[in-house]
């Protein structure tokens, strides 16, 4: 009896660990020193090996599970892979219900960029204008929705508003996959723009 329960509790953590929200950071763990661990093409042990980990390797980007939640999906260079979240442990401190902080996102055709390193500014840089510096009010998470996020900001006389998703983005010209998407409102003289991208933690 005691045998089943533990086993039934330790069903239960690891069900809630492998459904903490992403895009988080996680680091190598359980490898031995002179060991590896694979990233490959699909989430199977049988899948073609495309790159690998060490094992004191850290903050490394998780940016989606695989469906019976055992790999992680993670980057390597310009395209994605897998890795086995046996041997990943997720890094303390990241809320679910909270924009993670920093974050890189971009854009393509128009081609942006915005730089968020975390506290009252961001950098947004759009090609042929001066990378502008946007004053940001804290992110506020949707009433409805613990996995949406919006920022306001300005910047001289543009008003910007960022809403984010975490769900799976795709930038279009690489294989590189994203756990988090960004729509953005520029309200200016002449109207109002709306672009969206990718955004990967910093």
């Amino acid at each position: 009896m005691r045998f089943l329960f533990s086993v039934l509790v330790a069903l239960i953590l690891a069900s809630k660990a492998y459904s903490e929200a992403l895009p988080a950071y996680y680091n190598v763990s359980n490898v031995a020193p002179d060991d590896v661990l694979n990233i490959r093409q699909a989430p199977s042990t049988a899948a073609s090996i495309i790159g690998k980990l060490g094992h004191e390797d850290t903050s490394i980007e998780v940016v989606a599970f695989d469906e019976d939640k055992e790999w992680g999906q993670v980057n390597i260079g310009e395209m994605a892979g897998w890795v086995s979240l046996r041997f990943l442990t997720r890094q303390p401190g990241q809320i679910d219900d909270e924009l993670p902080s920093p974050l890189v996102c971009a854009g393509t055709e128009p081609f942006w960029t915005l730089d968020i390193a975390g506290g009252e500014t961001a950098q947004l840089s759009r090609p042929g204008e001066t990378p502008v510096d946007v004053r940001m009010l804290e992110p506020v998470t949707a009433s409805n929705r613990t996995d949406r996020y919006a920022i306001f900001g300005q910047g001289g006389d543009r008003v910007y508003t960022f809403i984010f998703h975490r769900d799976a983005c795709s930038d279009g010209m690489s294989d590189r996959a994203y756990g988090m998407s960004v729509d953005l409102f520029l309200t200016e003289e002449k109207g109002v723009s709306y672009v969206t991208g990718c955004c990967n933690l910093k």
